[in-house]
Order: C-alpha cells, then sequence, then structure tokens
C-alpha cells in the first residue's frame, strides 16, 4: 500500500519532489500547501489538492508524511506541528539558518521523529560508484560545489538569500557523501566570504580524516551550476562528475546516467526509503559541523 505524502513550500526543489514523485511506486503525492496561491499554477501540480495553511492540509488530509521545503528558518516549528499532528516530516536543507533552532532537531522533541533530506547521497553516480569501487586506502577527497546564486562580486541574489548563504544551503550536501567514505574529520577549519549582509557567498573546507587531505570549495559566484568529487584511493584517480552523473577514473569514462540530475536524485530517495537516510550519530555530526563554523 502506497504512503500518503504532502509537499509544504512549492519553490523551485518542490517541482523536482514532485516529479519524482509521480513515478513512485511507494508513496501518493496527496496535497500542496504554499502560501502564495499562484505558485500553484505550474502544470506540474494539476490534480492535486491545494492548500494555504500547511495546519488545516495535515489535519484535512492526515498523511503519513509531509516534505517540508520552505525557507530554512521555518523549517523547525513546521516540523515540530508535523509531529504533533502524528506527521513524519521530511525536511530539506538545511535543517534551520540558525545553529540554535538546527540543534533543537536534536533535542527530545524531535530527535528521531524526523527525516532528513541530503539528495546527493542518492545520484545515480554516487550509488554506481558506492556499488562498483569499493576503496580501502583513501588518500585525498577534493570536493567542489558552485551555483549561480549571486553576481561575481558576491552579492547574493534576493530570491536566493532566504537559503541562509551558500554554507548553509551546500556543506549538507557536501558532507553527507564525504562522511560516508570516512568516519571522522579533524583538524577542521573553514573560511568564508561574505556579501555585505555577512551572508556566505563562497566557504573552503579543509581537514584531515586518518592520513587523507580533505579539501571543500562551495561558491555561488562563479556563474556556473557544477558540482563534482575527485578521490585519490587505492593508487586511482576517481572522479564523480555529480552535474553529468558521470564517473572517471583514471581519466577513463566508466558510468554515465542521462536522467535529470535532481528529479533521478529525489526519485532514488523515495525508492530506496528509508535506506541511506543519514543516521541520526552521523546527521548530527554533519550539523556540529557546519553550525559550529557558520
Amino acid at each position: 500500500m502506497k504512503k500518503d505524502i504532502v509537499i509544504i513550500g512549492l519553490g523551485v526543489i518542490a517541482h523536482y519532489h514532485v516529479a519524482a514523485l509521480r513515478q513512485s511506486e511507494r508513496f501518493r503525492l496527496c496535497g500542496l500547501c504554499d502560501i502564495l496561491p499562484q505558485n500553484a499554477e505550474d502544470e506540474l501540480f494539476r490534480g492535486v489538492p491545494f492548500f494555504t495553511d500547511y495546519t488545516t492540509m495535515l489535519s484535512k488530509l492526515h498523511p503519513d508524511y509531509a516534505l517540508i521545503a520552505t525557507p530554512p528558518a521555518t523549517h523547525y516549528a513546521i516540523a515540530k506541528q508535523c509531529i504533533e499532528q502524528g506527521v513524519t516530516p521530511i525536511v530539506e536543507k538545511p535543517l534551520s539558518d540558525t545553529a540554535e533552532q538546527g540543534m533543537q532537531f536534536f533535542s527530545s522533541a524531535l530527535r528521531g521523529r524526523y527525516i532528513a533530506v541530503c539528495h546527493t547521497l542518492y545520484g545515480e553516480e554516487v550509488l554506481w560508484f558506492i556499488s562498483h569501487l569499493p576503496m580501502t586506502n583513501v588518500t585525498a577527497i577534493y570536493t567542489e560545489l558552485y551555483d549561480p546564486y549571486c553576481a561575481p562580486d558576491g552579492q547574493i541574489f534576493e530570491r536566493f538569500r532566504p537559503l541562509g548563504g551558500c554554507w548553509l544551503d551546500s556543506a549538507p550536501n557536501a558532507l553527507a557523501p564525504l562522511l560516508t567514505h570516512v568516519l571522522e574529520l579533524t583538524q577542521i577549519h573553514v573560511s568564508h566570504q561574505r556579501d555585505q549582509y555577512g551572508m556566505p557567498f563562497a566557504s573552503h573546507l579543509t581537514a584531515t580524516a586518518g592520513a587523507a587531505t580533505i579539501e571543500m570549495r562551495i561558491a555561488w559566484n562563479k556563474g556556473i551550476n557544477y558540482k563534482r568529487t575527485r578521490i585519490e584511493a587505492d593508487g586511482k584517480e576517481i572522479l564523480l562528475d555529480h552535474s553529468k552523473q558521470a564517473v572517471y577514473v583514471d581519466g577513463r569514462l566508466l558510468f554515465q546516467a542521462t536522467t535529470d540530475r535532481l528529479t533521478q536524485q529525489y526519485a532514488n530517495f523515495y525508492r530506496l526509503f528509508p535506506k541511506r537516510v543519514p543516521t541520526e550519530q552521523s546527521l548530527k555530526y554533519i550539523y556540529e559541523i557546519i553550525y559550529n563554523n557558520l
């Protein structure tokens, strides 16, 4: 029997969730909610009951799950309300835009009662890599995540400001897959370039994991949408091109998917659910790194 799910917040990312849910054999999309009625006019949303108040939607539809895809500042309050109504919240990253509220997800009120989405864990290239290229000796991991969310001078475009800056928005997606390969980071150092409001538009993390070197670069000011991870392990150079959903070993292409990247990642999330969801311990560790270096 399919599980009923609703979506709260109809921004850009909700479109990918809806496209993924349309092909799901395990979930039935039964409701949509946004405070702006015009956001429900997209053809993709046709035929799904729409609400402007999520508490009304929850009480009328009684879904099993509610995907929270609103701005991060609202995540905690909505997740708490979902739990109070007997609905399991699925929370888009980041958990919150502040450390104080974000770490409340790990307090007694919400602990273990919600699901956090780190969609890069479900990339076709990541799943293929894990299945086909086991590693025994990792010496370095370099990750680059670039999005065109601000001007070259570092001023974040207004529509992307609710995301909280590049560190809050992208670090969960970088750290979640990284910590499936290494257990613990040490000697962590994070630096940010900030816009006029103090919000990071470029971030740089360096760390070690045992004898391995870890480096992560996140930037919104390069004018491109491009994401990749380069791994040096077992005498090989492995490149995961997340944008092209491709895997290269020593420059040779071994795998490439042709589906829409984000739709496929969310389709894999719903197909594999609840597998590959970060454990409570792993998720807390990820957010301690994020919030301690905000």
